[in-house]
């Protein structure tokens, strides 16, 4: 007999740590992420539609990468190679001309042997047997393209011509090293792209239309793209937030268009209006001063906006609320109620009467009447 696993074991404790740290949303769009194949994947993630939240094991496979990185630092300085890995006291960061788009490089080198007089950016990955197999095979360009296409971003922000591309099999320990030359066609491509991603005020199409394409199936942006899954709320979200310049962001219902912080952007204020599109559950039809109209499948309309649905309701209400009566009936009887929590409505398991056995009927005779019985009648009913 195979019983149910533990859970309260050391594992399952060391999970709940990892777990119970901070997720929050990056502020820039990630140059480690810009190979991507689908452009609205990259605009949602830099518009943080939605917050990916990650299990305690896979938080620890993500420390364990960064782990690695101390003791690749330590045999490349112990082969004699010049190596920079902060500056200021941080990582080395680098940024393109909108402040929206780069990252943080893992080290820049010099004296390695491929080119010992030559600064390189340097980008250590940790593989599993397979992939790493497979990146020895054909090369990280054909084999690892988002970790190709962050290399070129890099050297070409940074100015560098080369990149040393260090991949360690967490299986065997076997270290397998290329050396990448910039291609200046390639990452201006990336820029480009990066560029067009962050000043894009609506999101773009979707990789496919399949919920079950490979490249949506196992999506963070899976349930709003095809489940008609309502964003998350916060400024980026909002039709009245826009990015400026140096990596800021600017609120347009401030009388000073003030520049938001991190902290402001996460918790957005009560005019908070949808990007439409981000607003599945119907098709914008009409807009107003602090309210957009939608119309939903069947007809019904409902519009987001202060004084209407908010955009906090509309976060959490399925469509079976957003379009009953009785909340509109609810908001007009009393201005300024809010939905707070949808509490799904349990359902008892339907039985399948199909497959009950009855006794079988016997016709009535009148014969076998009981004395003083109350259904002592002729008329069997």
């Amino acid at each position: 007999m195979n019983l149910p696993e533990r859970q309260n074991t050391t594992t399952a404790e060391i999970y709940k740590w990892y777990a119970s740290k901070p997720q929050s949303h990056r502020e820039h769009l990630g140059a480690s992420i810009i190979g991507s194949e689908c452009d609205r994947y990259l605009w949602q993630t830099f518009r943080w539609v939605a917050l990916p939240q990650f299990e305690g094991r896979i938080l620890r496979l993500f420390d364990t990468g960064t782990r690695e990185e101390a003791r690749v630092f330590e045999e490349l300085r112990g082969i004699g190679v010049e190596l920079h890995t902060h500056q200021d006291g941080q990582q080395i960061k680098c940024w393109d001309k909108t402040g929206h788009f780069g990252g943080s490089v893992d080290a820049i080198a010099k004296g390695l042997p491929e080119a010992p007089k030559t600064w390189a950016v340097v980008e250590i990955k940790t593989h599993n047997a397979k992939s790493w197999s497979g990146v020895k095979a054909i090369g990280v360009a054909e084999s690892k393209p988002k970790h190709y296409a962050q290399m070129q971003v890099y050297m070409r922000l940074l100015k560098l011509e080369r990149a040393l591309y260090f991949a360690v099999n967490k299986d065997t320990d076997h270290v397998y090293t290329e050396w990448v030359h910039h291609d200046e066609s390639a990452s201006s491509v990336l820029l480009g792209r990066a560029e067009s991603i962050i000043s894009a005020a609506q999101p773009p199409a979707k990789l496919s239309e399949d919920p079950a394409y490979f490249g949506c199936k196992f999506c963070d942006f899976n349930a709003h793209c095809h489940q008609k899954k309502v964003a998350t709320v916060n400024c980026r979200t909002c039709s009245h937030s826009t990015p400026g310049a140096d990596g800021t962001w600017h609120c347009n219902v401030s009388i000073e268009s003030r520049k938001l912080t991190k902290g402001q952007q996460e918790r957005a204020c009560e005019q908070h209006l949808f990007i439409p599109p981000l607003v599945p559950t119907g098709v914008a039809v009409d807009a107003g001063e602090g309210w957009v109209e939608y119309e939903m499948p069947g007809g019904k309309t409902f519009r987001n906006g202060q004084a209407y649905l908010t955009s906090r309701e509309l976060e959490i209400a399925p469509q079976d609320v957003i379009e009953s009566p009785q909340i509109a009936e609810i908001k007009t009887a009393f201005p300024g109620a809010r939905i707070e929590k949808v509490t799904p409505r349990k359902r008892r398991n339907a039985k399948d009467l199909s497959a009950m056995a009855y006794a079988p009927l016997e016709p009535y005779d009148p014969a076998k009447r009981i004395p003083g019985d109350p259904m002592d009648d002729d008329l069997p009913f």
